[in-house]
């Protein structure tokens, strides 16, 4: 691989991840009030599958974004043309990601047909789960590809950055804390 395909690689893989972590955790945030996830998660119901909001890994949550961010982004990548060249690949996107990673994900999550069959989860929590999931993946579906048609815009990237490096030291911040 020539550095002329690894260049674009690697700016298409931070852009998506930069835009997946910052969607992720302001999303997480509103939602974590105003469904007031520390009661929730306690219900008995909600505790044998999800972990409290106090424990350390679900503090450490956003950091695993970081990781989660670049896998997605190598599995678009190979079709970027047909979602970047198209007026409305942002929808697109958003589509796959209705489709494949939240409706249909290879297991049993929370929000998903096979979550709904096949794990113990009310069928409540799945229904209030869903608009967080997908006010998510539009905010990143739509944010990516506006950024993705100026890789260059310093009006997008520097706000962008800005948040992506402030919301990544209050995470770390809080983990320090919490330690």
């Amino acid at each position: 691989m020539d550095t002329m395909t690894v260049k674009p690689i690697f700016g298409f893989v931070i852009r998506f991840t930069i835009i997946h972590f910052v969607t992720y955790v302001v999303f997480g945030l509103i939602f974590m009030t105003l469904l007031n996830y520390h009661v929730l998660y306690m219900l008995p119901e909600i505790a044998i599958f999800m972990r409290p909001t106090t424990s350390i890994w679900v503090l450490a949550g956003p950091l695993f974004q970081l990781i989660r961010g670049p896998i997605m982004a190598l599995a678009i990548y190979p079709f970027r043309k047909v979602i970047l060249d198209n007026r409305r690949g942002w929808i697109l996107l958003w589509g796959l990601f209705v489709a494949l990673a939240i409706l249909s994900p290879a297991g049993a999550a929370p929000c998903s047909i096979e979550g709904i069959v096949y794990s113990v989860l009310p069928l409540w929590f799945h229904l209030i789960g869903l608009p967080e999931i997908l006010l998510q993946t539009l905010a990143l579906s739509f944010l990516f590809y506006v950024w993705e048609q100026n890789p260059e815009e310093k009006k997008i990237s520097i706000p962008l950055i800005i948040v992506f490096s402030v919301l990544l030291v209050m995470v770390v911040w809080g983990l320090i804390l919490a330690i």
